[in-house]
C-alpha cells in the first residue's frame, strides 16, 4: 500500500501546486463591488480541496505507511541530526500544515473583509505566502530529501 499512496502523494502535488497558481493568479482579478460574488472563486475551492487531499495522503504516509518517519520517531534525538530524516519528520509536515491554515486564512479573511480592494489584498498575500510554502516544502531533485519530480506509474 506504501507505494500507491506514495505514488498518489506525489502526483497530487503538481495539481494542487498549478491549483495553488491559479488560485493566487486569480486573486489578481479586479474585484466587482464587495456586495457581489468574488470572481473565479472557484479557483478557491478547488486549491483547497486539494490541498486537503493532498494533505490526508501526507497524513497516511506520515502516521502509518511512511519507513523514513517511522525511523524518525524511533530515535527522534538521532533523526534531527540527519537533514534528510529532519525533512520528512518535522520540515515538511510543518510547512504543509501551515500551507493548509493559511489558505483557510486567506479565504475567511477574504471573505470577512470590509472592501473589495481589501478582499483582493488578503487572498492574494494569503495565497501567494501559501503556494511560496507549499513550494518550500516540496521534495525538490537534487536536495538530500529530494525526490523524483514525477514517479514512474504503479505496475
Amino acid at each position: 500500500m506504501y507505494p500507491a499512496i506514495l505514488t498518489i502523494h506525489s502526483w497530487l502535488r503538481w495539481a494542487t501546486l498549478l491549483l495553488a497558481i491559479g488560485a493566487t493568479l486569480n486573486a489578481f482579478r479586479r474585484d466587482p463591488l464587495l456586495s457581489e460574488r468574488m470572481p473565479g472563486r472557484q479557483w478557491d475551492t478547488l486549491f483547497m480541496m486539494a490541498l486537503d487531499v493532498q494533505v490526508l495522503f501526507g497524513l497516511l504516509l506520515y502516521f502509518g505507511l511512511s519507513p523514513l518517519t517511522k525511523t524518525a520517531m524511533n530515535d527522534f534525538g538521532a533523526a534531527m541530526s540527519d537533514s534528510g530524516l529532519r525533512f520528512w519528520a518535522v520540515e515538511h509536515i510543518s510547512m504543509m500544515l501551515a500551507a493548509v491554515v493559511m489558505v483557510r486564512v486567506g479565504r475567511v479573511l477574504a471573505l470577512t473583509a470590509k472592501t473589495a480592494a481589501a478582499r483582493r489584498r488578503r487572498r492574494l498575500l494569503l495565497f501567494a505566502a501559501t503556494t511560496a510554502v507549499i513550494v518550500a516544502g516540496i521534495p525538490w531533485p537534487g536536495l538530500d530529501h529530494g525526490r523524483r519530480l514525477f514517479p514512474p506509474p504503479l505496475g
